[in-house]
């Protein structure tokens, strides 16, 4: 009894995935950038018409032990893709029940629905999540995330800045769609 305890207990302040069965990480973090651009570009393949889209950059974070909190050797890796074409209400339907149907026939994990906003997500059978999101201004980004083995601290991933921003009134990234489409924006 004492062993399995201490077996147990180890395994949590390694990360605990003997709990959870968790998917392991990916790779490194260039094979994580792979996979989350793949599942970006295989997103917006989907959507028809063809949306516009600027790239963000992409990002890692250091993943640490809920316990211990110390890095436990893996960081998550994502970027975000932000809609440039202006999508009308009356066609936003449209572009959730695509990106949604798609997730599901691929055999995401679909959770975290919300019909305010929209916004939902789907994890990949690898771990990779997906998340779907509106803010305001009408703007929509599609995000993509997965673990990676990775001693970094987090920051952006050099190399992998994305597409340049025009500027905001703010000073920072303008995320506002810029694009009318004969279809999406009507």
């Amino acid at each position: 009894m004492r062993v399995g305890l201490v077996m147990l207990v180890s395994g949590c302040l390694g990360g605990c995935s003997v709990l959870w069965d968790e998917p392991e990480p990916i790779g490194n973090v260039a094979q994580a950038v792979k996979r989350v651009d793949s599942v970006l570009g295989d997103t917006f393949e989907a959507i028809h018409p063809r949306l516009k889209w600027r790239e963000g950059p992409a990002e890692s974070s250091e993943n640490r032990n809920s316990f211990t909190n110390t890095a436990n050797g893996e960081a998550t890796v994502g970027r975000t893709r932000y809609v440039r074409t202006k999508v009308s209400k009356a066609k936003l339907t449209a572009l959730v029940k695509a990106v949604y149907g798609h997730w599901r026939a691929a055999g995401y994990k679909m959770s975290e629905v919300h019909a305010v906003g929209p916004s939902f997500s789907g994890t990949a059978s690898d771990g990779c999540v997906l998340r779907f999101s509106m803010g305001g201004y009408g703007n929509i980004s599609v995000s993509a995330g997965v673990d990676a083995v990775s001693s970094a601290v987090g920051g952006p991933i050099e190399g992998e800045e994305g597409d340049k921003f025009p500027e905001a009134p703010n000073g920072g990234p303008d995320y506002a769609p810029d694009v009318r489409d004969p279809y999406w924006s009507k």
